[in-house]
């Protein structure tokens, strides 16, 4: 219902303010004073370009953001692409799934995170398809998201399941890299078993814990993890200049914690983007993103 309403307002703004420029622009040979009509004009312009590049060019873009973590000073290198908050189902389906996985094949990752939130409605499962093309060294992992559980969690699980692995508290080693990859079960409608998730670390390990909020950094620091990553904020979405995010996280860690390399005592905390959008049809200042992390350990 929510995506209707901004559907609506969406369309009633992009073609109202072309209407009321048109019939300025009839009645301007016989108006004496333009001056606040003018300025009117110009404000609903800017508003109207804000609100069409927000809603119909920004959201089609697909960044790709790269970011060198460094965990420790060996010379152990891994290639992690991140991916996250994709939403199918909702506004985004089968063609924009091909599209990421292209541009995640052209980066040659040695493994590939899904950060939750991969579906918003049942009907999204279907456009899950396109993962069976991803290439990477190492396979595909994912952790559930809220959306994921609220479309149906055995069903999602299920889907993603046929093209990769799902982590639901708990690890894996990657290879012989000494890398371990953790996975934690949804923090708010999942059933998250920290014990569980951590229980086969070694020593040795370097500990990458996948969670789809990153409110899940406080208990991972306290479990040793060395790097959380992470999606669920969108990094609002909708980015105001000098600013930030335009709306209130759902997060408790802080509005501070919005995008980008974070640390959280000695842990520390990527949070991607996302791929899609939720609530309205629109980013702005905020494209859709796909990440790299060089991870240096």
């Amino acid at each position: 219902m929510d995506a209707i309403i901004y559907d609506i307002v969406i369309v009633a703004v992009t073609a109202a303010v072309p209407l009321f420029l048109i019939e300025l622009k009839c009645r301007w040979p016989k108006m004496r004073t333009k001056g606040p009509y003018v300025l009117a004009g110009a404000v609903l312009s800017v508003v109207w370009l804000v609100i069409v590049y927000g809603s119909f060019i920004e959201p089609r873009m697909l960044a790709v953001r790269q970011q060198e973590v460094v965990l420790g000073d060996g010379d152990g290198r891994l290639r992690m692409v991140l991916v996250s908050d994709t939403h199918l189902g909702r506004y985004r389906h089968h063609d924009w799934m091909d599209k990421l996985v292209d541009r995640v094949n052209l980066i040659e990752p040695d493994v590939v995170v899904l950060l939750g939130d991969i579906v918003d409605q049942p009907t999204g499962l279907r456009d899950l398809a396109p993962l069976g093309r991803l290439e990477s060294r190492f396979g595909m992992y994912a952790v559930l998201g809220n959306t994921d559980y609220s479309s149906g969690a055995v069903s999602a699980r299920h889907g993603i399941e046929n093209y990769g692995e799902v982590l639901t508290n708990e690890s894996v080693l990657l290879g012989d890299t000494g890398v371990r990859l953790a996975g934690i079960d949804d923090i708010w409608y999942g059933t998250p078993d920290w014990d569980r998730a951590f229980a086969d670390v070694q020593e040795d390990d370097v500990v990458i814990l996948a969670a789809h909020n990153p409110d899940a950094v406080s208990r991972a620091e306290y479990y040793g993890a060395d790097l959380v990553v992470a999606g669920h904020t969108h990094g609002g979405q909708i980015r105001l200049p000098l600013i930030g995010p335009g709306v209130e996280l759902p997060t408790e860690i802080g509005q501070r914690y919005d995008q980008g390399l974070f640390s959280f005592g000695q842990t520390r905390l990527y949070i991607t983007s996302g791929a899609g959008e939720s609530g309205p049809r629109a980013r702005l200042l905020n494209p859709p993103e796909i990440v790299v992390l060089e991870v240096v350990y």
